[in-house]
């Protein structure tokens, strides 16, 4: 390597973000920027939260170590984005840590070799359906309000965030009054077993699936509710934390969905065998959201390019939904509930430094 520079970002959101696990305004984002000795530099993001309610693993925690790896980098080469996935394997026990690096190697490698992600990793569809996500609102006049726009804009898919105040009911009607429209619901594990009676009610109710609605902890309770339920999907998120416990979900048949992404399992390479995992026990694998930056929503793209990876649209907003600004320039727009797949090398993203100078809270940590 010839320079790693660390870049810590604090992206404002439009309007706070809430989930089951908290409400989130500020989204610290930090970009990673590894040169090779030929002079090519790649960009990735260290995607986790700035606690640990949602994952074990805090924003602090992952810069710290991306800090630690960087040390021994800056010493290693690396002829494919495998082995520097195998290395970190073997480096580092947390997944957003790796998946940032691994991130970074994949777009210089891209430039480099002149191949865009999505072609380096088996990608087959050009344009990806996608959704978006309406997070817990002060009131049930206010989803239906927000959902109405998002169906005007023509996403794919709405995903609503609940708890256990959620009125049921109201869901229900909103399904009724929209019955070609695919919607989710996510529960973010603020469900108990106690609630399978209201699970029960929406077996039918024309949903696509439902995330997480137990505790990471959980699993003997999700394939419990999931064996008895005709229609609806459970989709495990908060329980995968790595590949090992994608292969875990496989292997006992938790769930009949399960939430892909890369961050949280660790990198690109993780989240495509994840894929093939799945699709092979005829699972339904889709890639999630993790309120990232164009730079990391392009990488989802590529991962629901793939096979078996688009069943459910993906959790990709266009750039300006979330965000006051974006790290990434000349990001596309939905187009009939699509995105695009960036034409360019690499991850294709071009990186606006003039939002990266805005955002950012501490000098650029270098390592050479």
């Amino acid at each position: 390597m010839q320079q790693i520079k660390i870049y810590p970002l604090s992206l404002t959101l439009k309007s706070p973000f809430k989930t089951a696990h908290g409400t989130t305004l500020q989204r610290p984002i930090t970009l990673v920027a590894i040169t090779l000795t030929n002079g090519v530099t790649g960009y990735g993001e260290i995607q986790s939260f700035i606690d640990d309610q949602y994952v074990p693993e805090t924003h602090m925690q992952s810069l710290q170590m991306v800090q630690r790896m960087a040390r021994q980098l800056i010493s290693l080469d690396f002829d494919t984005p495998q082995m520097v996935s195998n290395w970190l394997t073997n480096s580092s026990h947390l997944s957003f840590a790796k998946s940032a690096v691994e991130m970074a190697f994949w777009d210089a490698y891209g430039k480099q070799v002149k191949q865009p992600l999505w072609s380096m990793i088996g990608g087959q569809e050009k344009q990806i359906a996608v959704s978006s996500v309406i997070g817990i609102q002060d009131s049930w006049q206010q989803t239906q309000a927000v959902a109405n726009n998002l169906i005007g804009q023509g996403y794919q898919r709405i995903k609503i965030k609940i708890d256990q105040q959620t009125d049921i009911t109201s869901i229900k009607k909103l399904l009724a009054q929209f019955p070609e429209q695919m919607f989710s619901l996510d529960a973010n594990a603020s469900w108990s077993i106690d609630d399978i009676a209201r699970l029960k009610t929406l077996d039918h109710a024309g949903l696509a699936l439902i995330e997480q609605p137990f505790p990471a902890s959980a699993w003997f309770e999700h394939k419990s509710v999931q064996q008895q339920l005709d229609q609806l999907q459970l989709s495990l998120d908060e329980s995968l934390n790595g590949l090992a416990d994608v292969k875990r979900a496989i292997t006992e048949q938790t769930t009949r969905a399960l939430t892909i992404k890369q961050g949280k399992l660790g990198g690109i390479n993780q989240a495509h065998q994840a894929i093939n995992l799945a699709t092979k026990a005829k699972l339904n694998p889709w890639i999630g959201g993790m309120l990232g930056s164009g730079l990391g929503r392009a990488v989802d793209l590529a991962l629901a390019s793939l096979p078996g990876a688009n069943q459910v649209p993906a959790d990709s907003a266009q750039f300006d939904h979330y965000f006051e600004a974006d790290i990434g320039r000349d990001l596309p727009y939905v187009h009939q509930g699509c995105l695009p797949l960036p034409e360019h090398n690499g991850i294709g993203v071009a990186i606006d430094w003039q939002t990266v100078a805005k955002y950012l809270i501490h000098e650029p940590i270098v390592y050479q």
